[in-house]
């Protein structure tokens, strides 16, 4: 689940950290793995939602069944939600629920949270859709419903921002990423397969050693790569640059020098787009501007040989 992204999105987010003084960097290979580990931990947290939204659903419906005196429609409600197929998989077919527990992700007081996304999963056009339609949906249906909710509830709801802040200081950064794999997760459900195939943390050896050396050149050559960032900003006011502007040009930099497998392009091309993410409109051009101009003295200079 651990991909190349995702790493340099982790190592920025350090690498800016510690020059904010907030991490130390005797313990940088432990930070790495525990952030890291926190993405993964947001990958089951987040498919335990689809299974704990679907039981507290049914739990709504229960409790309106018995009451005293229950209306028609409580006492006979459309389960089509209640009883998707998507939630019975995670939960059955996967050891989900079980990892939540071990790490200690889940609690039985977000009642208020799980009703506050429901209120909002009521509003969606896909849910309207999906609850009222003539045919009786499918497993596709499903998917593409819980892909809904994902894009427009899940990424956006208040409530759920806050539990994710309160419980992982990375969960908020990571969400839209991760979400990513959840829903590759739900496109593979297979109900007539005795086991859900879900991400392991990495998928190659080659991506874990990627993380820890990636994240230990940056913070090696951070002050020299400073130096030469401002050296080489001839024509950008050094005084105003953005804190996180430097620091994409620090892991770009430690990435290209230090990564012969990997072609400069490409990694110009990934940190290009982590600056039109995380900084100012200018940033990615500005990026862009002075890592190739240093690149290319390196490249006279023999400190790199690739293309």
């Amino acid at each position: 689940m651990i991909n190349r992204l995702l790493i340099r999105i982790k190592t920025v987010q350090l690498v800016y950290a510690f020059m904010q003084g907030s991490i130390d960097k005797l313990n940088s290979e432990e930070q790495m793995s525990q952030s890291l580990e926190s993405s993964y931990q947001l990958y089951n947290y987040l498919l335990a939602l689809v299974v704990k939204l679907t039981e507290y659903r049914q739990l709504q419906l229960d409790t309106a069944r018995n009451k005293f005196m229950p209306t028609k429609e409580e006492r006979f409600p459309n389960i089509r939600f209640a009883q998707n197929q998507v939630a019975k998989c995670i939960a059955e077919k996967s050891e989900v629920l079980d990892y939540c527990e071990k790490h200690e992700l889940l609690s039985d007081f977000d009642t208020e949270m799980y009703r506050g996304i429901l209120e909002e999963v009521e509003k969606l056009p896909a849910y309207k859709k999906f609850m009222t339609q003539a045919a009786i949906p499918g497993l596709e249906d499903e998917k593409e419903l819980w892909k809904n909710i994902f894009a427009e509830v899940i990424s956006r709801n208040a409530l759920l921002d806050a539990t994710l802040e309160s419980r992982n200081i990375y969960w908020n950064d990571d969400l839209a990423t991760v979400m990513q794999f959840v829903v590759k997760a739900i496109n593979k459900i297979d109900p007539s397969k005795e086991q859900m195939n879900l991400a392991q943390m990495f998928d190659h050896d080659e991506d874990r050693k990627f993380a820890r050396d990636l994240y230990h050149f940056a913070l090696e050559d951070a002050h020299e790569n400073l130096n030469l960032i401002d050296r080489n900003a001839d024509n950008w006011q050094v005084d105003r640059m953005a804190l996180m502007d430097k620091v994409i040009m620090v892991c770009a930099l430690a990435e290209i020098k230090h990564f012969p497998d990997i072609a400069v392009r490409i990694s110009m091309n990934e940190y290009i787009e982590l600056a039109k993410h995380y900084c100012a409109p200018d940033s990615a051009r500005f990026v862009n501007g002075i890592v190739d101009k240093i690149v290319k003295q390196w490249k006279k200079d023999g400190v790199i040989f690739k293309v």
